[in-house]
């Protein structure tokens, strides 16, 4: 299980500079990729993409180079034709205004054309492969951060998780008491409301069936049971269960809340408010897996 937070850095020479290359990662609902490269690597933005996307699979992603290139990256040319052709009409100009200030390389290089740098796209494709190997380094460090911060998350999940089964077992210890409990309830007001009324014991029993069925939690606690299960095996695999984890929680709370809508018993009331916290503990480090 791995942390959708994380943070990945390598630092390596290719053929033509030397790159940095930084992967940060924080949590979020789906996969946002976000690239900030050279702009002479833009070539390679959809193989960066995917292999970022080959080992994450959820989390907001950033992708950050830093490049120092060397002579061999750029090629400059310049235009000695276009060049001339500047310099003679520059001239002209001086001598047609009779200007007292003479052209100079400055005014020359203005000129945008006659200077530029040569961008070779197979001398960028070939840089590649040194450059793969990098970037690869860098996702594995990164996932071996969100692999570490994972185990954190695992533990504390499975701490709460334990606390969680052992309040559902309490919750089902005292399932079959509330048959007694509204039994004594009624009997309570009938005595309150009408001390001299002869108690029927057949109607009483019917009464009681009727609250006992409405209040029955039993099913309530399997389901809670066979959740706690799933997710006791969710949290042992190595795969990304974030969303699975999500969609458990979800049912756990659902459960929950019927079993405090249900029930009467205060003791069944507190041990509710009990399992809604730790639910909610359990939101705040599920939201962080991947």
């Amino acid at each position: 299980m791995r942390s959708m937070t994380g943070f990945g850095y390598v630092e390596g020479t290719g053929k033509l500079g030397f790159y940095k290359i930084y992967l940060r990662t924080l949590n979020h609902r789906f996969l946002e990729l976000n690239c900030r490269i050279p702009r002479e690597m833009n070539m390679w933005e959809d193989k960066i993409r995917n292999l970022v996307k080959e080992d994450i699979s959820r989390g907001k992603v950033e992708v950050k180079i830093d490049f120092e290139p060397q002579e061999e990256a750029f090629s400059v040319e310049a235009n000695i034709v276009l060049a001339r052709s500047y310099w003679k009409a520059l001239q002209k100009i001086v001598q047609e205004l009779r200007l007292l200030q003479q052209p100079d390389l400055f005014s020359l290089l203005q000129v945008g054309e006659i200077v530029q740098v040569k961008e070779e796209s197979s001398r960028w494709e070939e840089e590649w492969e040194n450059f793969n190997p990098l970037l690869r380094q860098a996702i594995q460090s990164l996932i071996s951060y969100r692999e570490v911060e994972g185990s954190h998350l695992r533990e504390d999940l499975l701490f709460w998780l334990r606390e969680l089964e052992r309040l559902t077992g309490e919750i089902e210890k005292k399932a079959p008491l509330v048959h007694t409990y509204y039994r004594d309830k009624l009997l309570q007001r009938i005595k309150e409301f009408l001390p001299e009324a002869k108690i029927d014991e057949a109607l009483l029993a019917q009464e009681v069936i009727f609250y006992v069925e409405k209040s029955d939690i039993n099913e309530e606690v399997v389901r809670l049971k066979a959740h706690i299960s799933r997710m006791n095996k969710l949290l042992s695999q190595d795969k990304a269960v974030g969303r699975e984890l999500e969609f458990i929680l979800q049912e756990m709370n659902r459960e929950v809340n019927t079993m405090g809508s249900k029930s009467c018993q205060v003791e069944v009331s507190s041990l509710v408010v009990e399992m809604k916290t730790i639910i909610e503990k359990m939101w705040e480090q599920v939201r962080n897996v991947e």
